[in-house]
């Protein structure tokens, strides 16, 4: 099987900063999002360490930050700090995944969204509105998309952008459209679980 689909909008990302340099102001849509309630781990619980954040593997996913191969099949638009794979579904789509990359240029806080929104220039359809939420303190932005492969079945993401530290990390759960609600629990228990360390 391919490797999946991810959006690249790289030739995008310079068009969109200087965007945001001569805008005055961009807030995003929906209500604010609560944060995450910090539960204890449970024994046996993986941790996953970056250079900048710590969280957790979710049970049964599999830690893939270490296999080139399977970095290089996420089309990332900058360094990949983390891959989790997630463990087979009743769709048997390989590759379903959560991803955070450090976005190779930062994006302003007031283009966040429009930055997101650009998926739909990238081939994505059914963008969600923009909403807000919180990672651990710093205040980010995310929708849900769909996305429709040459070959294969159609896939649905949903693609977080927040800064801190100086850094865009984006966060995405890629997920074959039928999994998509099997899947989320367990980007909420890498969220919830979320620490910045610097």
């Amino acid at each position: 099987m391919p490797p999946q689909q991810r959006l690249r909008r790289a030739p995008l990302c310079a068009t969109l900063v200087l965007l945001a340099t001569a805008m005055t102001s961009c807030s995003p849509g929906g209500a604010p999002s609560s944060s995450a309630t910090p539960s204890r781990l449970s024994p046996g619980t993986a941790r996953f360490t970056a250079s900048s954040f710590t969280t957790v593997i979710p049970d049964r996913w599999s830690d893939k930050t270490k296999d080139r191969s399977a970095i290089a099949s996420v089309n990332a638009e900058g360094t990949v700090v983390m891959l989790l794979y997630a463990p087979a579904t009743a769709a048997h789509i390989p590759n379903e995944h959560i991803d955070v990359s450090m976005v190779a240029q930062p994006v302003p806080d007031d283009a966040l969204e429009m930055f997101l929104e650009s998926a739909a220039q990238n081939g994505a359809t059914n963008l969600s509105r923009a909403q807000p939420f919180d990672l651990n303190g710093s205040t980010g932005i995310f929708i849900t998309y769909d996305l429709k492969p040459s070959t294969g079945v159609a896939l649905h993401e949903q693609d977080m952008l927040v800064n801190h530290g100086g850094t865009t990390y984006e966060i995405v759960l890629n997920t074959a459209q039928p999994d998509f609600a099997v899947q989320a629990p367990a980007l909420q228990r890498v969220l919830s679980m979320w620490r910045w360390t610097d």
